[in-house]
């Protein structure tokens, strides 16, 4: 026991005089943190219309009630303008994000059959174009349906329950017009958690198992410089030392944790869940996974960089899959992202922030717990191959 303690120490000194390698595991994953949940997390400002209305027809009433409907005043807010002069002003200007001219011709048109459109000033901003572009193409499609309908059912339609009904489509208490957006909530790309939350677990993850990799790298470069040809000429000593590398890398890893979920929680504010003793086992299986990993790619190269360049390939594919980069990918991978380590760790970390069931976190917690002992276990095996020059 006291050679695997003094192994353990003077691993965590050796870490310690790493400066560069800290500050890559704990500094760069903060401010991918930082710049990713921020990016995402921006939520949509309203996009400022100015609208001039023209048409003095039958259906300009109906146009006046879309633009003043409660439902589209998320996304959008109706600035009246004089004429159409005055909104091209207000877009050039900045005033505006984007302008919206209804002709005078637009109910006569309308009402005997002929093709009818807005004119349309879009702004600087795309992003409020693609909102105002959305909530206008909203309106279109109902007009356009329900003329479909009165040309093709004629008197019958306008008597019809769903003439009454087809102006409002949406179930009760839910608003008409919806334009999508990524900012943080449960109905957007990143489901139940916000984007800041979102990208915490899946770069706390990756650079676990980068973290992981620490002790394969330490063995490998003992092994070249004979220091563990040494240690196994003393009787009983040689076992104890290599677990005490891989401890070494394991507390590591714990300083990672600590130091990562420790910012972000005061600096960023992302809230973790506050169950830390379901967070620390994650954090450790994904650590334990991650070593064995690193070891069974380490028994297959003959050297640091190889080990290096391998491995970061293997996480950065397996961070992709999982959605750590890209949000809801599942679709374009074809559900591959399931079958990586990551997924289950970052699916874990995620329902441990905003679900109170222990029974689900306890599933996920499991399947992860499942794949780091095969992994340690097949880490386990390859071993030799990894310490002993002629394994």
């Amino acid at each position: 026991m006291r050679i695997w303690w003094t192994t353990v120490y003077y691993e965590i000194i050796k870490y310690s005089k790493m400066r560069s390698m800290l500050l890559l595991l704990t500094a760069l994953p903060l401010v991918l943190i930082f710049l990713l949940g921020n990016a995402f997390s921006q939520d949509l400002k309203p996009a400022k219309v100015a609208v001039y209305i023209s048409d003095q027809g039958e259906l300009r009433s109906g146009i006046e009630s879309f633009w003043k409907d409660p439902s589209i005043q998320t996304y959008m807010e109706t600035l009246s303008a004089a004429s159409e002069t005055e909104v091209k002003d207000l877009v050039r200007e900045g005033t505006a994000d984007y302008g919206v001219v209804v002709p005078a011709d637009y109910s006569s048109r309308i009402l005997t059959g002929q093709s009818a459109e807005w004119k349309a000033y879009p702004g600087r901003y795309e992003e409020r174009n693609i909102a105002a572009r959305a909530v206008i193409d909203s309106y279109m499609s109902n007009t356009n349906l329900k003329l479909a309908a009165m040309e093709t059912l004629g008197a019958a339609y306008s008597s019809s329950p769903a003439a009454s009904s087809s102006d409002e489509t949406a179930k009760p208490g839910e608003p008409v017009f919806r334009v999508g957006n990524v900012s943080g909530g449960k109905e957007d790309v990143f489901k139940s958690v916000s984007a800041v939350q979102y990208y915490a677990a899946a770069y706390l993850i990756m650079f676990l198992l980068y973290g992981g990799m620490s002790a394969t790298l330490s063995l490998m470069n003992q092994r070249s410089r004979g220091t563990l040809q040494r240690i196994y000429a003393v009787p009983g000593a040689f076992r104890k030392a290599v677990a005490g590398i891989l401890t070494g890398a394991l507390a590591l890893a714990g300083l990672q944790a600590i130091v990562i979920i420790g910012f972000s929680t005061v600096v960023y504010d992302v809230d973790w869940g506050g169950r830390v003793g379901w967070i620390a086992l994650t954090c450790l299986l994904t650590a334990i996974a991650g070593t064995g990993l690193a070891v069974t790619l380490g028994s297959l190269v003959g050297s640091t960089k190889s080990l290096q360049t391998l491995f970061g390939i293997v996480v950065f594919v397996l961070t992709f899959l999982s959605g750590g980069m890209v949000p809801n990918i599942e679709q374009m991978v074809g559900g591959a992202g399931k079958y990586t380590l990551n997924y289950w760790a970052n699916e874990v970390l995620r329902t441990i922030m905003y679900e109170n069931d222990p029974s689900k976190i306890w599933s996920g917690i499991g399947i992860l717990a499942a794949i780091a002992f095969c992994l340690a276990l097949i880490g386990a095996l390859r071993l030799p191959k990894v310490v002993k020059n002629h394994a």
